[in-house]
């Protein structure tokens, strides 16, 4: 082989393999992860102030740091931490994407619906929207 039509084929593939790592599209935890608040309805205090932190851990598995501030109530928000999982086409109305976020111990905490606009709803036990009237949006930061 001649030096300009190894260069050539060298060059070549160099351009498909960065063509190739580029098309990838983002795992849906690359999707969830980021930071996200809002106050959500409390039926014993005026509001629980909600930070949410998720995090994309190897695009096999999320983690999120959840602090809860009980309005009224305490003056130090509630720490909880766990890892959460993306559900696809999940629950009675089959949504295309839903992350649940799991405790310590295994136990559901929320069931949250990335909205288009990036937000997320949370969503009831049933992982259906919760028909309050309230705002149950927690949005992106």
């Amino acid at each position: 082989m001649r030096k300009p039509e190894l260069v050539g084929a060298g060059l070549l593939g160099l351009a498909l393999a960065l063509a190739g790592c580029a098309s990838a599209p983002p795992s849906p935890y690359e999707k969830a992860a980021g930071e996200y608040e809002g106050v959500l309805p409390c039926a014993d205090c005026s509001g629980i102030q909600v930070d949410l932190e998720m995090m994309n851990m190897d695009d096999t598995g999320g983690a999120y740091v959840l602090n809860s501030l009980y309005q009224g109530r305490s003056d130090e928000p509630m720490k909880t931490q766990g890892n959460f999982l993306v559900l696809k086409d999940a629950g009675p109305q089959q949504m295309p994407t839903i992350y649940e976020l799991k405790g310590a111990g295994g136990n559901t905490i929320y069931y949250l619906r990335p909205l288009d606009n990036g937000d997320l709803e949370v969503l009831d036990t049933h992982m259906q929207s919760i028909q309050s009237g309230a705002d149950m949006t927690l949005k992106r930061q």
